[in-house]
C-alpha cells in the first residue's frame, strides 16, 4: 500500500493506473511514471510493483531528510529493486539530483539491502512501447473460454508462423466473426507476448509465431 497519498497538481501529471499484474489501481504523478507501469506489465520477470511503498530517512549534505521512492518491483526470483524515475534531460541538467541519487543509491542499500536503480525515457523503445500501449487495450476483456479455447487448439498447431490476417482466416471465413475473435487473439499475445515480434510494429500483417512451451 502506497505510504504517501498522492495529491491532485496542476503542474505535473497525476492519475491512476489500472494494473493488470497487480489487480487494482496504482497512482502516478507522471506521464513517465505511468509508462513505467506500462512497461513493468509486460516485463515477464516482474511478478509484482508497487508505488510509493515505504520511506527512509537519511542524511543529505550534513541535513536529515526523508525520501519516498517512486517504485518498488518484485521479481520471479524474490528478489527486488527500488526505482526512482526521472526524465533523462532533467537528470543530465541537475548535478544535485545526480548527487542525491547517488547518495540514495549507498543509503538505501545500507538500511535495506534492496538494489536502487534510476528508469528513464531514454531507456523506453518507442515501437516495443507502443505496441504495450496496443495490447494493453485488450487487457480487461470479458473471459471467454470458447473463443479462448478455440484461439490456443489453433496456435498449438502451427507449424510454421502466420499473419494475424490468415490466422484470422483459419478461424472463420465470416468477417463479422472474424472481428469478434480479434479482441480476445490480442487478448491471448498480451499474456504470450512471445507469440509476437514486440520489437516491430503490430499490424494485421504481423506474425504470430510458434508457441514456445513454457
Amino acid at each position: 500500500m502506497s505510504v504517501r497519498k498522492i495529491k491532485k497538481s496542476y503542474i505535473s501529471c497525476v492519475g491512476y493506473f489500472k494494473s493488470y499484474k497487480n489487480n487494482k489501481q496504482l497512482a502516478f504523478e507522471s506521464i513517465l511514471e505511468r509508462d513505467f507501469f506500462m512497461l513493468l506489465e509486460f516485463d515477464r520477470d516482474v511478478v509484482s510493483f508497487e508505488e510509493q511503498p515505504l520511506k527512509i530517512n537519511y542524511q543529505l549534505k550534513a541535513k536529515n531528510t526523508r525520501y519516498t521512492p517512486d517504485v518498488l518491483v518484485t521479481y520471479k526470483d524474490g528478489s527486488q529493486k527500488i526505482f526512482e524515475v526521472k526524465y533523462q534531460s532533467d537528470l543530465d541538467s541537475d548535478p544535485q539530483l545526480q548527487h542525491k541519487i547517488s547518495v540514495l543509491k549507498e543509503e538505501i542499500a545500507r538500511q535495506m539491502f534492496i538494489p536502487f536503480e534510476t528508469f528513464t525515457d531514454a531507456q523506453i523503445d518507442q515501437i516495443y512501447f507502443k505496441n504495450c500501449v496496443f495490447l494493453y487495450k485488450n487487457a480487461f476483456i470479458s473471459e471467454n473460454s470458447t473463443m479462448t479455447n478455440k484461439i490456443l487448439e489453433n496456435i498449438n498447431k502451427l507449424s510454421e508462423p502466420i499473419s494475424i490476417k490468415s490466422f484470422l482466416e483459419l478461424l472463420s471465413t465470416n468477417q463479422t466473426e472474424q472481428l469478434r475473435i480479434l479482441p480476445y487473439l490480442w487478448h491471448k499475445i498480451f499474456k504470450e507476448p512471445s507469440l509476437i515480434d514486440m520489437h516491430k510494429k503490430i499490424t494485421m500483417s504481423s506474425l504470430i509465431l510458434i508457441r514456445r512451451n513454457s
